[in-house]
């Protein structure tokens, strides 16, 4: 792997932090939802089944997703200002914002070439400088 390549999985590890923070909100969502449905059937004066599951099970995953979706967060906050400092030293204004907007914003190649008023090979030229100038912290 090339130095430039391990940069580049460095700038995205915060995409996927970002990503998996979300995946864990979504679970989160899914388990509340499936525990108002289960203190509904629990509410009713219908028969229950042998395989009825106590609320607190839920409580219990709820409380173990929320708590992943926390260290999630302080994990993607970091990455964040890590990346965001970084970038903040480099020296060129427009290699760091083509790392900002690439790698913090998440837009894609269309969208910066738009908003820096430069074409697909130039930015992708200047997204190489950028990236052998960017420093990992």
């Amino acid at each position: 792997m090339t130095e430039n390549e391990q940069k580049k999985e460095y700038l995205n590890s915060y995409k996927n932090l970002c990503r998996k923070l979300k995946s864990l909100e979504e679970q989160l969502q899914s388990l509340r939802e499936v525990e108002q449905s289960a203190k509904i059937q629990t509410l009713s004066d219908m028969p229950h089944g042998s395989k009825q599951k106590d609320l607190s099970d839920y409580m219990v995953k709820i409380d173990v997703v929320f708590t992943k979706i926390i260290r999630a967060r302080a994990d993607c906050i970091q990455r964040k200002i890590d990346i965001e400092t970084s970038i903040a030293d480099m020296l060129d204004g427009i290699e760091s914002g083509i790392l900002h907007k690439r790698y913090i914003e998440f837009k894609t190649w269309e969208q910066i070439c738009v908003e820096i008023d430069y074409c697909w090979k130039q930015t992708h030229r200047l997204h190489s400088s950028a990236l052998s100038n960017f420093n990992m912290t």
